[in-house]
């Protein structure tokens, strides 16, 4: 288990089988020499069912001083792929609102098939510094004439506009990843589950002795979920990768970290955290979970969050 999270960080590219539902948040490469420290991303990862096939939608957001854009990409095992890419710019008002149609195509043995991606952030609230609105926008996909996927709390705008209805079998959330920055303290909000409550959740590094900078064998960590503290970590150096179980009411929470980078590479890379939720499928006491999950006997959600976290000099 320990070296889980590791598995993560540096996937190789010629593994067998198909991903599990968490993998699919890895399957893009970490966006850390390409990424700008200071640039704030977010992805919310899909699987959906689209021209027949089950593919993975991203729909992902980013902001930095200049530019302000949101892109869906469209990929399956198929080897069809399609993108559409929307830059905001604040004169531009008219661009908040719109749609547009793309190709899925490239696969060896599927007939292109036309996706219709449709928007409005009119009404979009955003926060500060984050790129992706809390509320009053939506972000649609429609295909052969039935939306498959909503991503945004404005659902039935989303279905008026489209002038269709709701695919049958709708897009199921699987994953996200979000890119935090700060020097000692990294914070974020996420649900662990797609209908489950918003939670607080507060990332601590430094000196064991309280500095900020340290001595790298003093260096301690902490997370906090909902201000109380959930796994705490000394001796960072020797502990560097490693996981522990969170439990939330008849759930549990997986947290795993890897913060190789942050003590082995002058800050050139992110820290990686991945909370991936453990539904008991009964209530199971506490004990059962973790002879659960050596015999498969555990239900576990198909979602996972990852946090990438980069530290500012």
């Amino acid at each position: 288990m320990q070296d889980h999270v590791s598995a993560y960080m540096h996937r190789s590219g010629d593994q067998q089988g198909a991903p599990s539902s968490c993998d699919l948040a890895a399957v893009d490469d970490v966006p850390a020499n390409g990424h700008k420290p200071g640039k704030a991303v977010t992805a919310s990862v899909y699987r959906a069912k689209i021209a027949g096939h089950s593919r993975v939608v991203t729909v992902s957001w980013s902001r930095d001083l200049l530019s302000h854009a949101f892109a869906v990409a469209i990929s399956g095992a198929d080897g069809a792929s399609a993108e559409c890419r929307v830059e905001l710019r604040p004169w531009q008002f008219w661009r908040r609102a719109g749609s547009r149609r793309v190709e899925l195509c490239g696969g060896a043995s599927t007939a292109p098939a036309t996706v219709r991606v449709l928007w409005d952030l009119r009404r979009a609230r955003f926060g500060a510094g984050i790129p992706e609105p809390r509320s009053g926008y939506y972000v649609a996909l429609e295909a052969a004439g039935e939306v498959v996927l909503v991503h945004g709390d404005m659902r039935r705008d989303a279905l008026r506009r489209a002038a269709c209805a709701a695919a049958e079998a709708e897009a199921v959330p699987v994953a996200r990843r979000e890119h935090v920055f700060g020097r000692r303290r990294f914070a974020a909000k996420a649900r662990f589950h797609d209908q489950g409550d918003v939670h607080d959740i507060a990332i601590e590094c430094g000196g064991g002795g309280g500095g900020e900078g340290g001595d790298a064998a003093d260096m301690e960590m902490s997370i906090a979920i909902d201000g109380e503290e959930a796994v705490q970590v000394k001796h960072l150096q020797w502990k560097f990768r490693g996981n522990q179980s969170v439990t939330f009411s008849r759930a549990k929470v997986e947290v795993y970290w890897d913060v190789h980078d942050w003590l082995f590479s002058a800050g050139t890379r992110p820290a990686l955290f991945i909370f991936r939720p453990i539904v008991l499928s009964s209530a199971s006491a506490p004990a059962a979970v973790a002879a659960g999950m050596l015999d498969g006997t555990v239900a576990t959600a198909a979602f996972c969050l990852y946090l990438y976290a980069w530290k500012r000099d």
